[in-house]
């Protein structure tokens, strides 16, 4: 029995203890934008290390220098093989509204083939899909056919601060001629796929004031501008509502062009427009004019506002004028645009067009920037052929409409190609109830990292 052989035959017979092991992570509520978790945020990287230490890592450690911990696990005892960095995080979103859960969040449920839990897709159970492709290695062979270098983090879902700095002060430690990024999803259970890029985000809240405090709006009605109603046109100003494009001067100035040829390397993805209505619910799809939807949904900027607040928005009626207001609106940005260049031209549009009844003031949240790869690299290449033996099909590819911040980050300071790749699904649900993962997805996943850790050991040879 060759030694991949071996590792997928482990990888089998362990089925039922890796399930356990994820039940255990899954149970832990990682939550990290709510303080309140601090204390699971700590068990979780905890078990995390346990479990690193226990399948036979050389060296794993937990960092917390700068905010939530990460984990950080090495094996680097393959000679003369290459060094692959691979990266997962163990935080999730909060699990509300808890009340449109099936099952409880943080309580994993097996329905058929697919385990119910916040957390089970993004990104728990791939890293876990990664930790049992490298124990199933290490327990049949005891090595790795490359060096390993794995980096968890604490932060994901709250822009990756602690991360950021980890990587730009141990760039030379963390150096490596990979970066492989599992925190991704596939087009269906048969069709993998591999990210060539994604969008970045330049994510600001509007705050519009009007008078000092509340009004009374039968007695101010007419004389004070309202905030909610300058608000509501200056978010109207920003996007024009016909061809869908935004309005804002230069915002379209260092978006990339993208030829005919790689337009029509895009569309051949094998996800139809009908596929689109019906996973959305949506009457019909909508979008930048002159571009299909899997072009809009990829190499193309958008603009969404999330959430106004202010005022009466409660059950009942109160004819209140407010004294101020906010909305939360995002930009998805493509290569080569600047998310903090961005964030300016924003603001300052949003200033210029406010009335002088009010203050209008422009917070940027987060500013992430997009991330472009050379998918013809041998490194990205040899991940595709490695789906093709986990799955029977190559990975197609595409451009994410996500955002992930440290991909921008990995590129800047590791200068290695990144292959951005997962084992989720389009109706997995992340970020909202009842979200899961696909157990074929997850267990091939396995044995897709058990054959590209052998793919990338070969390539590396061969050159």
């Amino acid at each position: 029995m060759t030694p991949v052989a071996a590792a997928l035959s482990y990888l089998t017979e362990h089925r039922d203890q890796h399930l356990s092991a994820l039940y255990e992570l899954l149970s832990i509520p990682s939550v990290s934008m709510d303080p309140a978790y601090r204390a699971d945020m700590v068990r979780a990287a905890e078990w995390l290390a346990t479990c690193m230490r226990h399948i036979g890592m050389h060296h794993t450690e937990i960092v917390a220098d700068y905010g939530l911990p990460l984990v950080y696990s090495e094996w680097l005892g393959a000679e003369q093989a290459p060094t692959l960095l691979i990266y997962g995080h163990y935080d999730v979103q909060p699990a509300d509204p808890v009340a449109e859960w099936h099952t409880p969040p943080f309580t994993p449920s097996l329905v058929g083939e697919n385990l119910y839990a916040r957390g089970a897709s993004d990104d728990k159970g791939q890293v876990m899909a990664v930790i049992f492709a490298l124990a199933s290695w290490l327990q049949t062979s005891g090595r790795l056919p490359v060096n390993v270098k794995l980096i968890i983090e604490g932060e994901e879902e709250v822009s990756s601060t602690l991360l950021h700095r980890f990587v730009a002060d141990q760039a030379e430690r963390l150096r490596c001629d990979a970066v492989l990024l599992v925190d991704s999803m596939m087009l269906s259970p048969q069709q993998p796929l591999i990210l060539y890029g994604t969008r970045g985000n330049c994510y600001l809240e509007v705050t519009v004031r009007g008078p000092k405090t509340d009004l009374h709006s039968g007695t101010f009605g007419g004389v004070v501008d309202n905030p909610f109603n300058v608000l509501v046109h200056l978010l109207a100003a920003l996007q024009d509502g016909d061809t869908r494009r935004v309005r804002v001067p230069g915002f379209y100035q260092k978006v990339r062009i993208v030829d005919d040829e790689e337009r029509a390397f895009i569309n051949r993805l094998p996800v139809s427009d009908a596929v689109l209505q019906a996973l959305t619910g949506v009457p019909a799809l909508a979008g930048e004019e002159g571009f299909t939807p899997l072009e809009r949904a990829s190499i193309r900027p958008t603009f969404d506002i999330h959430g106004i607040s202010g005022g009466c928005t409660g059950p009942g009626k109160k004819t209140v004028i407010p004294a101020q207001v906010r909305a939360k609106l995002s930009m998805r940005l493509v290569p080569h645009q600047d998310p903090v260049e961005i964030g300016e031209l924003v603001q300052n549009f949003l200033q210029q067009q406010a009335p002088s009844t009010v203050q209008v003031s422009v917070e940027v949240l987060s500013a992430s920037w997009p991330v472009l790869v050379d998918y013809r690299h041998p490194t990205v290449q040899v991940a595709s052929t490695a789906f093709a033996k986990a799955f029977g099909r190559p990975a197609a590819f595409s451009i994410g409409g996500g955002t992930l911040p440290i991909a921008a980050t990995f590129q800047k300071h590791l200068q290695a190609p990144l292959v951005i790749t997962g084992f989720g699904l389009p109706d997995d649900n992340l970020h909202a109830p009842n979200e899961k993962i696909f157990l074929p997805c997850l267990f091939g996943g396995s044995a897709m990292i058990i054959h590209y850790l052998a793919e990338l050991a070969d390539a590396y040879v061969l050159r």
